[in-house]
């Protein structure tokens, strides 16, 4: 693919799985990775992923199909991986203190300025969020 416009062309939704198809270990460790690296909104991350690679963990999330979406179990049961995004509902003061600490300790923040930066500037992303836009999708 030459471009980001022919990935998007290139790309289909699709409708079934081959149960016996499954992604290897390597291409799944380099989706993962991806995963792990994506960015978001004042570095909140504010989400995490629940994986189901077996056929437990498939049925499991599959249940959530249950009545209305039930024509997207077979998808879930067959695919070779699937993939939940899950996203923080809520980010209050004292995750964000803890997100600020845990960036300062790895030594994210080259003076003591950039710091206190970040912490006005998540603040202020996320109040705009919870007060103003009412919102919130952190």
């Amino acid at each position: 693919m030459k471009d980001i416009t022919d990935a998007m062309n290139w790309r289909y939704s699709v409708k079934d799985y081959d149960p016996t198809k499954k992604l290897s270990a390597d291409d799944f460790q380099r989706l993962k990775d991806v995963l792990r690296l994506s960015p978001s909104a004042t570095n909140i991350q504010p989400w995490h992923y629940v994986i189901a690679d077996d056929d437990a963990g498939r049925a499991r999330v599959a249940k959530g199909t249950d009545g209305h979406h039930e024509a997207n179990s077979s998808k879930i049961k067959n695919a070779s991986h699937v993939i939940v995004f899950c996203s923080r509902a809520y980010a209050d003061d004292e995750y964000l203190s803890e997100l600020l600490e845990k960036e300062d300790a790895d030594g994210r923040f080259t003076e003591p300025k950039r710091k206190i930066q970040m912490d006005e500037k998540r603040k202020k992303s996320v109040n705009n969020h919870r007060f103003s836009k009412k919102d919130e999708p952190f």
